[in-house]
């Protein structure tokens, strides 16, 4: 079956498949955006159950494919960064929790625009791995956008500093927990090669600037938030 054949182990980073697996997602934010004022309640809720179902079961046929492949392996533990924002990003989406949201936000964010420009995984479209890899990490992103954007739930920078808080005392956690697991969750062990030359300078202190980096990415997702709130109330003042 093709969705399953060996041979499309051909994906190379920013080739066309790579770059079209940006821009299809780019281009569903643009629509969402356009056409946010046609969303009703009933669509809404379609709209919000068919993308959380198809994430989990994604990631469910994803566990079963690596598993009739090598058998278990740590890597496979939902430990990671991407791992909870999609499971918890599912459930917000078919619970509409805005607590879970104000947790998530900044982590399905920055972990999904991290994940789809290093593109870690070898498979070309249209094998399984493939669409996978950026159909979960491209729907995790643009759900928390839509629930931002068409839903309009609050994200403030105390929102902020506790999720990156949770993040770092997380991180604490997870550090010694590879080495004993042989894992590499949140990258705290090794670096992705496409950015690891960023860190080169900092020497064996590199996982603390790219635990700094993922602090300052943070805030540059909730910029363009703080502005808005900045034109809102200035245009209710005047």
């Amino acid at each position: 079956m093709f969705l399953f054949d060996e041979s499309y182990q051909t994906f190379h980073a920013f080739s066309l498949a790579h770059l079209f697996g940006i821009l299809f997602f780019v281009a569903l934010i643009i629509i969402m955006i356009v056409f946010k004022g046609k969303i009703n309640e009933k669509l809404d809720l379609i709209l919000r159950r068919i993308v959380a179902i198809t994430m989990v079961s994604l990631e469910l046929t994803f566990y079963i494919w690596s598993l009739s492949r090598g058998g278990f392996q740590t890597s496979l533990l939902p430990f990671g960064v991407c791992a909870i924002s999609m499971y918890v990003t599912a459930f917000t989406l078919w619970t509409r929790n805005e607590k879970t949201f104000k947790f998530i936000f900044p982590w399905a964010i920055a972990g999904a625009m991290i994940s789809l420009v290093v593109a870690d995984q070898s498979y070309n479209f249209p094998h399984f791995r493939y669409i996978h890899y950026f159909g979960n990490h491209g729907l995790f992103l643009v759900a928390n956008l839509y629930l931002l954007i068409v839903l309009k739930f609050k994200f403030t920078y105390r929102d902020l500093l506790r999720s990156s808080l949770f993040l770092f005392i997380y991180a604490l956690v997870m550090y010694p927990l590879n080495f004993l697991l042989d894992s590499n969750h949140l990258f705290l062990r090794e670096i992705p090669a496409e950015v690891a030359p960023m860190y080169a300078f900092l020497g064996n202190l590199w996982v603390l600037g790219f635990v700094l980096s993922i602090f300052i990415l943070f805030h540059l997702i909730y910029l363009p938030i703080h502005i808005k709130d900045k034109i809102n109330q200035t245009l209710k003042q005047s």
